[in-house]
């Protein structure tokens, strides 16, 4: 068998320390952390093992199993974890994780009857986790807020080192540069351009070019339709039809030189309406086609942005049938606030079946706890698609006071709703088969029925 260096080992099994002439220093701050330092190597003296020594891989790991205690993360914080009380395979990559900035609240090592698995504060860190754990050449799969590793437990150790050789900067750049999502700032670029273009209802030209024209080398299929509407798609495998829907109009112009104010997140206008409704979800729309491609869905995308929705859902009813006959299900991003999950007009007309507006609070759940829930609302182009059969929900985009001159977007609650609806893609397939099989429709509204391909 062959033998490693200590500081090797301890660097595996989840100790901070770092080389020194005179042997080994721990450099974690973590009381705790450095009494087990501390036990460990006084097991090693005792056995008359240097630590510029080497040691047998499974010996070292006896050691640490005197010590194990199985209490977990998930009674400390952060940095509070105490390293004896994690899995002995995972707890190498939990330290370093965390120490990368990807905050752990629980992980497990399988205990060889199934996958390790490593859970995380939100399905955005959860994302960052996997790219730097496939950076150093584990294979995950993420499932919700947590990652699941599928090498075996006993290989999990020696990738430890790869991601201790990463500075907190290198770590970053290596989750912006692979990020499935459009980065935090650019998102916010494109925002600010989309609330700077001229388009009340009826006169869509400038927005419909600007649309088309960050459409174009995304999608597989583009075309203005003969009404003004612009529909795309994206196909991406096997798997659902999905909508996504935004409208171009606004109910008014935007002052001319008027500036958009920047209070921290909070954006507004200087003078006259904002125009985050609904620029605010043609942002998402558009960034979901930007970045579909590096997601986990399969299926195709379709995209509808509507015209003079502002003026009776003109645009959407105009939609040709032939376009929606394949839909699935469909998610519009035209909602005030930032926590909306609208499942019907007024709580009389349903927009969707009861088990799909369940499905989709589930996942509001996961990706943003205690944020999103679902609600009656009033009158969009939800209306059009849930006419269609198809399951339709209507999402809070982070604006509130449309309309008028106080309207006001929470720019980080918009960037949310894309991270809902990306995860809501990714769900997708979970969705259309859970609607299926349970059958647990509102006894207003009938969906489709298509077999999952």
């Amino acid at each position: 068998m062959n033998k490693l260096s200590i500081i090797e080992l301890m660097v595996r099994f989840g100790f901070l320390v770092e080389a020194r002439v005179d042997g080994i220093l721990c450099i974690d701050s973590n009381l705790d952390n450095q009494q087990h330092f501390m036990d460990v190597v006084a097991v090693l003296k005792q056995r008359g093992i240097t630590l510029h020594g080497e040691m047998v891989e499974e010996d070292f790991i006896t050691i640490l199993e005197d010590f194990f205690e199985s209490t977990g993360e998930s009674l400390f914080h952060t940095n509070e974890l105490a390293i004896h009380t994690v899995d002995i395979y995972v707890r190498g990559l939990v330290m370093q994780l965390n120490c990368l900035g990807c905050s752990t609240t629980y992980s497990c090592d399988g205990h060889g009857r199934r996958r390790a698995e490593v859970y995380f504060e939100t399905v955005g860190v959860a994302r960052k986790a996997k790219l730097l754990l496939e950076h150093v050449g584990l294979t995950c799969r993420l499932e919700n807020r947590s990652v699941k590793i599928r090498n075996e437990r006993y290989e999990l150790p020696k990738f430890v080192s790869g991601l201790a050789e990463l500075s907190k900067g290198e770590a970053d750049d290596i989750m912006d540069k692979n990020s499935t999502l459009l980065k935090e700032q650019e998102y916010y670029r494109l925002l600010e351009e989309l609330l700077s273009i001229y388009g009340v209802s009826g006169e869509e030209g400038q927005i419909r070019e600007f649309v088309t024209q960050n459409l174009t080398q995304e999608v597989d299929h583009l075309e203005v339709d003969h009404y003004g509407n612009v529909l795309a798609q994206i196909s991406k495998g096997n798997g659902p039809t999905v909508l996504i829907n935004a409208h171009l109009d606004t109910v008014y112009d935007f002052v001319e030189d008027r500036e958009i104010l920047k209070n921290g997140s909070i954006w507004s206008s200087s003078e006259g309406v904002l125009g985050a409704d609904d620029r605010a979800g043609v942002c998402v729309a558009l960034a979901i086609a930007k970045t579909i491609r590096n997601s986990d869905f399969n299926g195709t995308v379709k995209f509808v942005f509507t015209v003079e929705e502002e003026i009776g859902l003109r645009g959407a009813s105009k939609v040709a049938k032939s376009f929606l006959w394949d839909v699935d299900m469909a998610f519009v991003v035209d909602r005030r606030g930032t926590g909306d999950i609208v499942t019907s007009c007024g709580g009389y007309l349903p927009f969707c079946s009861a088990e799909f507006a369940r499905q989709v609070e589930r996942i509001g759940r996961i990706v943003h706890p205690g944020r999103w829930q679902t609600v009656p609302g009033g009158s969009s182009d939800t209306r059009i698609w849930a006419e269609q059969g198809i399951n339709s929900v209507n999402l809070s985009t982070g604006y509130n006071n449309e309309h008028t001159s106080e309207e006001t977007l929470d720019i980080q609650a918009n960037y949310g709703t894309y991270e809902f609806v990306m995860l809501l893609m990714e769900k997708s397939q979970s969705l259309m088969r859970r609607n299926l099989e349970r059958r647990t429709l509102n006894a207003n509204f009938r969906p489709r029925q298509r077999k999952l391909g």
